[in-house]
């Protein structure tokens, strides 16, 4: 059994991604985008904003960055809670989770008050132990500096720690990390996309992660979906 399980956020815990595209799209159509650009900014999601400003805006200045960023967040902000319903397993899951002893933990490229709010909204803030966001970190996915920071702070090694998340952000994170990866195919991207990122499994939801981090490191037996 791992003793920490680092989850993901948006797509990994909460039925968002589709939230998520909608505010692109309004921003989008606000500042009369090409419409095409969705088709890169849906792939960013995990990566901070700022960052995802860079690369969709290549050939605007940074204060354009700024302006566009913080239009987008002052739409999602209002939305936070409307477009983060919680995935249908979820509680199930932390339960048992907690029962068993298992530490859980959120990395996630959203600011962390806005995770928080979310948690708070449906009363499962007290199931994790720490929530590291964007402004927590100098380094952001796939950077490994969001495990390092949970892990240092949690006193645990690397391989007793498992990384779960829906995108090549979060595995390629874990693996830089040295930690073991659950990918999850709920979100943004697909079995082949994070198939690249070698993570131990991929699965469909978190339906099938609860076995998976019960059994830690060991083979895995017929009785576990995958």
């Amino acid at each position: 059994m791992y003793k920490v399980a680092i989850f993901d956020f948006d797509g990994t815990l909460v039925d968002s991604t589709g939230g998520i595209v909608d505010v692109m799209r309004v921003v989008i159509d606000e500042y009369k985008f090409e419409d095409n650009m969705i088709h890169t900014w849906r792939n960013l999601v995990g990566v901070p904003l700022p960052r995802q400003m860079e690369i969709i805006l290549p050939g605007h200045e940074p204060d354009f960055h700024l302006e566009v960023a913080n239009r987008y967040r002052a739409i999602y902000d209002g939305m936070a809670i409307e477009i983060c319903p919680p995935f249908p397993h979820l509680m199930t899951m932390l339960d048992e989770l907690r029962k068993q002893g298992v530490i859980v933990t959120i990395a996630s490229s959203k600011r962390s008050h806005l995770v928080k709010v979310v948690l708070d909204h449906h009363d499962i803030a007290h199931h994790f132990k720490m929530v590291v966001g964007a402004q927590d970190v100098t380094n952001h996915k796939p950077h490994p500096e969001s495990v390092h920071h949970t892990l240092q702070q949690l006193a645990i090694d690397p391989e007793h720690a498992v990384v779960i998340g829906d995108s090549t952000y979060d595995l390629d994170m874990a693996r830089n990390a040295g930690v073991d990866a659950i990918g999850v195919l709920s979100g943004i991207h697909d079995r082949e996309t994070l198939e690249k990122s070698q993570p131990r499994h991929i699965v469909n939801g978190l339906e099938e992660v609860l076995p998976l981090i019960l059994n830690g490191r060991k083979p895995v037996t017929k009785n576990i979906i995958i």
